[in-house]
């Protein structure tokens, strides 16, 4: 043992000493080192244990102490992990960083010296790691000089280890540190200061391997990592000198930049790295504190965990890029648990976890990030301070980095990449100081690319994102909960439920390749919400100007890029669910855009857009903080709704094609239009505001460029700028409709079906089949076919500008619109005018309120208008009836039809009854026949319910009121240079209306334009409700002029202001509206074929209610004067002229109160009319027929032809001022309206109104022409008759329609045209004319005038008279003609007579009689108006008398024979009869007839009842208190006797003529006269007088004639006022003529006539040639020369001689006659008579005076002269023309004889007049049936007219004809013995009234009529047959013969002869003188013969006479022979 121990101990020291010599050597080895190599110093303080070591270099001042080192095992230490451990004290390092620059230059150099002697060996190197390792129990490092000579950086470390570790392969080296704690200082003059500190505990492990020498792992773990970073570290130069440092030894850009291709930026780098790293980094907190502020930012982080593997020996990935392969590796990033917090404990980063990873194979590259829950807070008041303390350092580093960086180019990677990430739960919100917080977060967000490359460059990737949510707001930065599903939170600017973006990429490879790059995306979007607001703007601006404006340049430099990139085909796919898109303002609320589905497919070709619910919608007021999202269908009250919308863009032919689905809708109103440009204007400041931020500078480069290009094409040729392509566009739409509210209650809508429209270079064209304009629900405008075209140009335009040389454009821009049918409805009663005025309005507003401030150009500089080409095939124009007329009318109808089958029906049972009660007789019972016929009345009452409930299921119910429809219309516009512009306008206007005065300042025109027109129309058509006949027909119409449309512009007074309701916030606003009308200027001329116009008075109630529907077209005139009448309103509208030219033109007058009769009117035919319409005057040139139609044979009776007729209307409008100053009317506003007298309404027309209108008419058909017809008129009987229907139907008074207060109608009812006619004048000229009167259609009997030459004037004035009353009704017109002048020459008057029976042709017959009645040489008639009582004394003093009516006729020549005697009482008998059928068949026949029955058996009273027709009038004046004839028996006697003795009285006056005795001559003397009414000359007239028994003919001549009417005051005559007439006749000159024997001229029928030479007065004669010799002057008896011709001179002719038989004389003739009838006016100024006190006392001769009918002849000289043959003649003229009877009479009066013998018989008044009403109802169906065969017979001969052989028609007419013929004959007997009835029965109540009177007291007689003769001298010559030797002559003087009939129907007759005497003047005659009185006559008042006879009433039909003969002298007279015995007297 001890040997042991000594060995030991041996051992022991030996190794002791060879230890200390091992450490002398190895310190004295290592200081020798350190000053060789490191050139420092080294010490050791002790020699046993190694302590105080210290380093020292020298140069660089640093020292490295070492307070302990000693070496330990873990056998000593069981902390130590080897057996061999180095450990160390105190570690204390100081250095200085300016001076540590050339530190490691020795290293950099001795490395690759030494680097092939560093060689272990693997065992030994792993024995040793097994083995050794180091430990430092703390190391303290102090860097001086940091940043600045006063920084002091000091590192503390707490218990280090070192471990190494080595299998062989690799070395691992373990440094662990179990705490460093650093500080950066910074010393100062106050105190100290920390810049940063940072704690830490850290382990990291090295692996490097053994051969190659290179690091191969990494790893570091950190805990507890605590860091502080002060604010000085961010002011002082450490962190400036860092970047600078730390660029210097990296040269890898050096050698980057000089290799030939380019490569990938730190991909060197990446390759120097080790194969693995991992760091782990655990409970990291960082704080940034400012000191200065008290404010500090905390980060901290739970986990941080970075792994790196590189496997080397694996296959790498080839051809990364083009020149490098890559390794495989793989690299993860993991975070977790992050959070920056403030100072004030405030989040403002937190992070869940965010794990990163990149993996690289030998396929492919595959990176991946995932985040979940980021949540930032940014609040710039925090954060400014801290970006302000790091801007120097930024801004320092980023220029250095500027300066250091150059232009590097990537290589292309080649490598398939693959690349996801997923992020979730992240929420940004940002509060920036100067604009509203907002914050982004998403719930996740997902992304997949890959990149790959197998034959071609192919890159895919998938972005996913979910509930992506942008809020902008004040508190948009407080972290809410996931909004609601489908509502929308304000202020959430963007909104994402879920994005989804797929996308490939496809790049062939190969310079080669002709194919292009290929690129898809497909993305669909969900729950997409954008809103736009102020705030949103705002941000967007703030965060786009902090990224700077760098992007604006780099997206220009983008689209330049991409431009000039080679050709991409590419391919998007967009589908976008439930978006909604609101803009946002304080103002004004939100507004809503909702897609349900939008999808977006593109292409390079074409891309298509697809819109599927889309909306637009209003919240007017946000007041809730959520809105929902709603479905599109489901949103109420959209604004705009549309349910597909797609969009397709073809880039390679540049077009654009859209297409709208069903469904859209449009609803607008003002406040929503103000809502929405509220809304735009926003969203447009938000779009300048972001512009502006992106591109600040975008203006001024513009504006530098723009020379720049302008410069750039001079040096080029032109056409190396190809022009743009201009983009074609298509539109289609299915259904649309489009709402318009221009009022809270109006609106207008427009409905539209597969709508089209496309453009195609300058083409524009569009389509639509069905387009629909309504206004307040009511569909109005309807288009059908619709087409529009805008055309650069059309060749057809080009042809329609060849008819105008007057234009000066050859070629303009046109547009075409096409119609294939336009229908036009307005409602009944709806007032269109309202809403068209609003919309109007509306118009006004929205062109104020957009185009208020765009520049208007000027006129000359504005582009010419394009032309206008309308084709419209079908147009109808329809105002719509009255629901319940049209249903009344229909129930009529149905009623009237109802009533014809239930009488069907009832007949059908009477046939069934009947044939019952023959098959049952009596057995039938009563019952059961009334069972049956109620039971047919109640199945009549069910079938008539049912067919009203059935009236409108088969045919339609008429709407209709009027309808105007027009077809193939073609209208054409022209514009033009020569009338564009205002000066070219005012210059037309000036040219087409020259007569209106035009302003000398001119006018300010508003509205000009000006067209040249051509338009042609095919049928022009206006039907009222469903009248037969057209109100127009107008056939081929062409029009070609001028138009010019004009609208001045109204003063300020003429500027009306209609308010808008816009509501809050914009309250009312006044929109202007121009007053003044829109005027039009016309020059048209038009071509017409057909033009056709029906109108009657039945239709004036439907043209009421059509006024009223046009009323309520056009919104009355807001000036509130009276409105003007239509002719006012249309002088005031229209101006210019008008021509027409109508091949046939029509006017048809109904004559029926039945709207739907088609057969009775009177038709105007004009034939080649010629139409010219001028201001005032209108024009008609053409041949003119008036047809009557009727619906009987009389149709189509031309009763009136006017060939060459020029018909002109002048018109003269009588105003206050010129009536064609319409520029002078200034309509005034309501509040503009000036002051006018107190009781005078304001009148803005007042000037222009006309008061009155003179017309003027004249018709002249003088033209000389061509055609060989003349003027014509044809009459029937039946035709005059007509007219006067027609007439009454014209004139009748039409009754007020639908006005009053139930119709609400109040208005004053419109002034009708013919009550505005002040004076209307008439002119006639035609050369020639001819007039045929028939009495019948069978031409029998008529008359037949014809004319020369004629003159008619005529002027008619018109008075209004008011009707009294309080009741407003109608002004009465009075018409009073003013004056008339008529000329007419050569006038003949036939009478005719056929001998045919009836026919169905009325032309003239050949076998037509035709009789000479009259003829005239020339007829002139003058009337004027009464004269004034001033005019009247005038005319009294010096003027001749002064006629109203005159008639001057010459050379009348008349002949009366018997067949004009028969013809003209034909024509009076029909006419008699037709007369006396009308007036039995009147209900007036029997009115007032009926008598008691009772009557006569009560006491008769002394007044006659008021049933009993009143006593014929007493005449003669009854006065009061006359004497009874019982009673005062004397005063009766001397009455009567001196009423014998009445003419006997005259004796006892002295002598003097006895004619002006006559009462004749005494009434018509009289100076009472207030109108002389009528005069009537006839100068050398003559008259034929031809007998029926005897040949030859008497002729009567006068030389002057006149005929005289006056008119008397009223005067009381007793008690009655009556009205006296006188007429007188003065002729003059007066002959007759006889033949003397039978002529060849007579028996050829031809007329013979006196020469004017002896019918004119009595002239001294030269006997100078042999005819008037043989004449024998003017004596009677003598010859006279007749002519046949009156026309040739009778030399010319066979003459033939007549005998004067009464020579010259004068006749005067005198009638008075008094009536009732009294002028009003007259009747007023009559005083009432006297009434005298003692009325007995009057002289009884007073009552024989007064109102007495007297007619008075007076025939002074006389010489008779007539041969026996022409006494014969003259007694058949007076017997057979003057006296005749007609045959019949007899036969009539047998007939009336014998009904009032029936009459008598039956004595009962009611028996009597059943039978007269039976026969008036029989003769009724007579009537009625001749008319219903006239119209079977009229319908026939219509049918005959197309079909002329059809014999079943020509049957059916003949039998009508017969039936016809014998309904005639019933009619006319029946209608006979009617009248005869009538008459009898009143005769038989007459008689019984009379009886009634006779038991009266009896009342004075007076004289009723007086009819006198008186001859002063006659000489009567009887002659021989040769008319010259006489046989007797007889002589009478003063001839008087009197009749008077009285009241009591007695007469006297009164004969009075003063001389006579009979003298034979045979030659052998004993005695002359025949018979003579006895004694001498010497006094003219002594009579030679008196004869008195008094007539009595009939006594049973037979009459008494009495005779007073008192005194007589033809008993003295001597005698030769007995007059008898020679033919003197027949």
């Amino acid at each position: 043992m001890p040997l042991f121990f000594s060995a030991l101990l041996a051992l022991l020291l030996v190794a002791l000493s060879a230890l200390f010599l091992g450490r002398w050597l190895v310190v004295r080895l290592a200081t020798k080192w350190c000053q060789r190599k490191l050139q420092a110093e080294l010490k050791i303080g002790s020699f046993f244990w190694i302590q105080n070591v210290s380093l020292k270099f020298q140069q660089h001042q640093q020292t490295v102490e070492i307070d302990s080192l000693w070496i330990s095992s873990k056998l000593f230490s069981h902390d130590l992990p080897h057996y061999v451990a180095l450990c160390f004290g105190e570690v204390r390092i100081r250095t200085d960083l300016q001076k540590v620059s050339g530190l490691f230059a020795p290293f950099s150099q001795s490395t690759g010296v030494h680097q092939k002697e560093l060689s272990f060996s693997p065992s030994l190197l792993k024995i040793f790691c097994q083995l050794f390792s180091i430990h430092v129990d703390s190391i303290n490092i102090m860097v001086l000089k940091v940043a600045t000579s006063e920084s002091l950086w000091h590192i503390q470390i707490r218990y280090s280890s070192f471990l190494l570790d080595s299998d062989g392969k690799r070395l691992k080296c373990e440094v662990s540190l179990s705490q460093i704690n650093s500080k950066v200082l910074k010393s100062g003059q106050l105190e100290d200061t920390c810049l940063a500190e940072l704690s830490l505990a850290l382990k990291l492990c090295l692996e490097v391997g053994i051969r190659s020498r290179q690091l191969k792992a990494i790893t570091v773990d950190v805990w507890t990592l605590h860091a502080e970073l002060h604010e000085g570290l961010f002011h002082s130069q450490l962190l400036r000198q860092g970047p600078g440092l730390a660029s210097k030894p990296v040269p890898c850009s050096e050698v980057i930049e000089n290799l030939a291709e380019p490569t990938l930026p730190g991909l060197y780098l990446l390759q120097q790295l080790p194969d693995q790293i991992k760091v782990k980094m655990e409970i990291t907190s960082v704080v940034l504190s400012m000191n200065s502020q008290k404010r500090h930012l905390n980060w901290t982080l739970k986990l941080l965990h970075f792994l790196y593997h590189r496997d080397e020996d694996q296959l790498p990935l080839r051809s990364f890029t083009a020149n490098s392969d890559m390794a495989q590796m793989s690299t993860e990033l993991l975070l977790k648990d992050g959070l920056l917090l403030s100072q004030s404990r405030q989040r403002i980063v937190c992070l869940n976890s965010l794990k990163a990873s990149v993996q690289v194979t030998t396929i492919d590259l595959a990176a991946s990030l995932v985040l979940n829950t980021c949540i930032i807070h940014y609040r710039h008041l925090e954060f400014s301070h801290w970006l302000h303390m790091l801007a120097l350092e930024t801004q320092e580093s980023s220029s250095s980095v500027l300066k250091q960086t150059k232009k590097r180019t990537f290589p292309q990677i080649l490598a398939p990449i693959i690349f996801s990430t997923s992020i979730s739960n992240v929420n940004v919100s940002i509060q920036l100081g100067d604009t509203p917080p907002f914050a982004l977060g998403f719930n996740s967000i997902s992304l997949d690319y890959q990149h790959l490359r197998p034959q071609s460059i192919h890159q895919r990737g998938v972005l996913t994102v979910d509930h992506l949510c942008w809020r902008v707001g004040s508190d948009s930065h407080i972290q809410r909960a996931p909004h609601p599903p489908n509502m929308h939170v304000w202020g959430e600017a963007l909104v994402l439920d879920s994005f989804t973006l797929q996308g490939s990429y496809n790049q062939p490879l190969g310079l080669s390749s002709t194919q292009s790059d290929t690129l898809f995306l497909d993305c669909t979007i969900r729950g997409l919400q954008v809103e736009v607001s102020d705030t949103c703007a705002q941000c967007l601006s703030r965060i786009l100007s902090l990224m700077g404006p760098q992007s604006g340049k780099s997206a220009v430099s983008r689209e330049s890029s991409f431009g000039e990139s080679v050709s991409l085909l590419w391919k998007v796919d967009l589908k976008v669910e439930d978006m909604n898109l609101f803009t946002l303002s304080a103002l004004v609320g939100a507004s809503e855009i909702r897609l349900d589905t939008l999808t977006v497919l593109g292409s390079a070709e074409t891309s298509t857009v697809g819109v599927q619910g889309l909306v637009l919608a209003l919240v007017k007021s946000v007041t809730e903080k959520m809105q929902p999202c709603c479905k599109a269908p489901d949103i109420p009250t959209p604004v705009l709704s549309l349910s597909m919308l797609s969009i397709t863009y073809h880039s390679s032919i540049r077009s654009l094609e859209v297409q709208c689905g069903a469904g859209l809708t449009l609803l607008w109103s003002p406040p929503d239009h103000m809502y929405l440009y509220q809304h735009i204007l926003a969203t447009l400041q938000c779009r300048d505001l972001l512009r502006a931020t992106l591109f600040p500078e975008t203006v001024p480069l513009v504006a530098l460029e723009t020379p720049e290009t302008a410069c750039e094409p001079e040096g080029c040729p032109p056409e190396s700028s190809p022009p743009k392509r201009l983009l074609s566009l298509t539109l289609e739409v299915s259904t649309a409709k489009l709402t318009a509210f221009v009022a809270e209650d109006r609106f207008i809508t427009l409905a539209a079906e597969s709508v089209s429209l496309s453009r195609h270079g300058g083409s524009l064209q569009a389509y639509c089949p069905e387009l629909a304009a309504g206004f307040d629900g009511n569909s109005i405008f309807n288009f059908k076919e619709v087409e529009v075209q805008l055309l650069p140009e059309l060749e057809e335009m080009i042809l329609h500008r060849n008819p105008f040389p007057v234009l000066q454009t050859l070629r303009n821009r046109v547009w075409l619109l096409s119609l294939g049918s336009v229908s036009v409805e307005f409602p009944y009663q709806y007032d269109f005018s309202r809403t068209l005025d609003e919309a109007v309005g509306v118009q006004k507003w929205l062109k104020g309120l957009h185009g208020g401030t765009r520049p208007q150009a000027s006129p000359s500089s504005a582009h010419l208008p394009p032309d206008l080409l309308l084709k419209v095939q079908h147009f109808s124009w329809v105002f719509l009836d009255d629901i319940f007329e049209v249903k009344l009318r229909d129930n009529y109808e149905l009623m009237k039809d109802e009533s014809k089958e239930s009488a069907k029906r009832l007949q059908l049972l009477d046939a069934k009854v009947a044939a019952l009660r023959k098959q049952h007789g009596e057995l039938l019972p009563a019952r059961k026949i009334e069972e049956l016929y109620a039971s047919l009345e109640h199945k009549n009452i069910e079938i008539y319910i049912q067919r009203s409930h059935r009236l409108y299921g088969n045919t339609p119910m008429r709407r209709a009121l009027l309808t105007w429809s027009l077809a193939g219309l073609e209208l054409v516009a022209l514009a033009d240079a020569s009338f564009h512009g205002p000066e070219r306008v005012v210059e037309q206007v000036r040219e087409l209306d020259p007569g209106s005065p035009f302003p000398v300042e001119g006018v300010d025109l508003v509205i000009q334009w000006c067209r040249m027109l051509k338009c042609s129309v095919k049928t022009f058509l206006v039907r009222i409700r469903d009248y037969p006949r057209y109100l127009f027909e107008i056939r081929d119409w062409r029009l070609m002029g001028r138009l010019v449309g004009t609208e001045q512009s109204g003063q300020p007074c003429s500027r009306r202001r209609q308010i808008l309701h816009l509501g809050l916030p914009w309250g009312n606003v006044a929109v202007e509206r121009n007053m003044p009308p829109l005027k039009f200027y016309h020059d048209f001329h038009s071509e017409i074929f057909q033009y056709t116009v029906v109108w009657g008075p039945c239709w004036d109630p439907a043209w009421t209610l059509i006024g009223q529907s046009v009323d309520l077209l056009t919104k009355p005139s807001a000036d509130p004067s009276p409105p003007l009448p239509w002719w006012d309103k249309s002088r005031l509208l229209f101006h210019g002229d008008w021509h027409m030219d109508i091949e046939q033109a029509n006017l048809h007058q109904l004559a029926t109160e039945d709207p739907y009769n088609t057969t009775e009117n009177m038709h105007w035919e004009w034939n080649h009319l010629s139409f010219h319409w001028k201001p005032g005057q209108f024009v008609f040139k053409g041949d003119l027929d008036v047809n009557v139609r009727t619906a009987s044979k009389y149709d189509d009776c031309c009763f009136l032809h006017l060939p060459d007729l020029c018909m002109t209307l002048d018109l003269q409008w009588l105003c206050h001022g010129n009536p064609h100053d319409h520029h002078g009317v200034t309509l005034r506003a309501p509040e503009f309206l000036p002051e006018v007298p107190l009781g005078q309404l304001h009148d803005s027309y007042r000037a222009f109104r006309s008061e009155n209108l003179n017309l003027s008419i004249k018709m002249d058909l003088t033209r000389h022409s061509g055609t060989i017809s003349q003027p014509r008129i044809l009459l029937y009987s039946s035709t005059l008759r007509w007219m006067q229907n027609f007439w009454a139907t014209w004139t009748s008074v039409t009754r007020p329609i639908c006005r009053g207060k139930l119709f609400n109608n109040l208005k004053p009812s419109k002034k009708k045209l013919g009550q505005h006619y002040k004076q209307l004048s008439y002119t006639a000229l035609f050369p020639q004319l001819q007039v045929h009167y028939w009495a019948s259609f069978a031409q029998q009997r008529g008359i037949q005038i014809e004319c020369s030459q004629g003159h008619v004037f005529t002027r008619g004035t018109q008075r209004l008279i008011p009707q009294a009353g309080t009741v407003m009704r109608r002004l009465i017109s009075d018409w009073s003609v003013t004056q008339m002048v008529s000329d007419l020459s050569q006038v003949t008057v036939y009478l005719m007579a056929s001998p045919t029976e009836e026919n169905a042709d009325h032309c003239l017959d050949p076998l037509v009689t035709k009789t000479h009645l009259l003829s005239l040489s020339s007829l002139t008639y003058q009337r004027h108006s009464n004269r004034t009582a001033e005019e009247e004394l005038s005319t009294r003093v010096g003027d001749p008398a002064f006629y109203t009516h005159q008639l001057h006729l010459v050379d009348l020549r008349a002949s009366w024979t018997t067949t004009n005697r028969d013809i003209a009482f034909g024509l009076y008998d029909g006419y008699k009869k037709a007369a006396v059928l009308k007036r039995n068949l009147s209900t007036e026949a029997l009115k007032g007839l009926k008598i008691d029955p009772q009557m006569p058996a009560k006491k008769p009273k002394q007044s006659v009842p008021t049933s009993a027709p009143a006593p014929p009038p007493v005449n003669t004046p009854s006065f009061s208190g006359q004497p009874d004839k019982a009673s005062s028996g004397g005063a009766y006697m001397l009455q009567k006797l001196i009423e014998e003795t009445d003419r006997f009285v005259v004796f006892t006056e002295e002598e003097s003529g006895v004619s002006d005795q006559l009462c004749g001559i005494a009434a018509c003397q009289t100076d009472d006269i207030y109108n002389r009414n009528c005069l009537i000359e006839l100068v050398n007239c003559q008259m034929v007088l031809r007998g029926a028994e005897t040949e030859g003919c008497v002729i009567v001549s006068a030389a002057k004639a006149q005929l005289l009417q006056c008119q008397h005051h009223p005067a009381w005559y007793g008690d009655t006022l009556k009205q006296k007439t006188s007429w007188t006749c003065l002729l003059d000159g007066m002959q007759y003529f006889a033949t003397t024997e039978s002529s060849p001229t007579e028996q050829d029928g031809r007329q013979l006539w006196l020469e004017v030479k002896n019918i004119e007065e009595h002239r001294q004669r030269s006997l100078d040639s042999v005819q008037e010799l043989m004449e024998s002057g003017q004596a009677v008896g003598g010859m006279v020369t007749t002519t046949t011709d009156w026309n040739q001179p009778a030399e010319a002719q066979q003459a033939q001689q007549v005998q004067r038989i009464i020579s010259r004389c004068s006749c005067r003739m005198y009638y008075i006659s008094y009536s009732h009838d009294i002028d009003p006016e007259l009747a007023t100024q009559i005083k009432p008579p006297e009434v005298h006190e003692n009325q007995e006392k009057e002289d009884l001769l007073k009552k024989q005076e007064g109102a007495v009918d007297t007619f008075t002849l007076i025939h002074h000289e006389l010489e008779i002269s007539t041969n026996p043959a022409q006494y014969a003649m003259i007694l058949d003229i007076v017997n057979n023309l003057l006296l005749h009877v007609e045959p019949k009479r007899k036969e009539h009066s047998e007939k009336k004889q014998r009904v009032r013998f029936q009459l008598e018989i039956s004595s009962n008044p009611e028996e009597q007049r059943s039978s007269i009403l039976h026969l008036q109802e029989a003769v009724r169906q007579h009537v009625a049936q001749i008319r219903q065969l006239e119209k079977q017979m009229y319908s026939i001969m219509k049918s005959l007219q197309d079909d002329s052989k059809n014999e079943n028609l020509l049957d059916l007419n003949q039998k009508l004809q017969l039936q016809l013929n014998q309904e005639k004959a019933n009619l006319q007997l029946e209608s006979e013995e009617l009248n005869i009835l009538i008459r009898c029965f009143k005769d038989f109540q007459l008689q019984q009234a009379n009886k009634m009177e006779l038991r009266k007291q009896q009342e004075d007689v007076s004289v009723v009529r007086r009819t006198e003769f008186y001859f002063a001298q006659a000489r009567w010559r009887l002659t021989e047959e040769d008319g010259q030797l006489g046989i007797a002559e007889l002589e009478l003087q003063r001839f008087l013969y009197s009749k008077v009939n009285k009241s009591d129907d007695t007469a006297e007759h009164l004969l009075e002869l003063g001389w006579f005497t009979m003298n034979n003047l045979l030659p052998n005659a004993v005695y002359k003188v025949v018979l003579r009185p006895q004694s001498s006559c010497q006094s003219g008042r002594q009579l030679a013969l008196r004869l008195f006879s008094k007539v009595r009433p009939p006594v049973g039909g037979i009459s008494v006479k009495e005779h007073f003969e008192p005194f007589s002298s033809l008993g003295k007279c001597g005698a030769s022979h007995h007059p008898a015995d020679t033919p003197v007297l027949p």
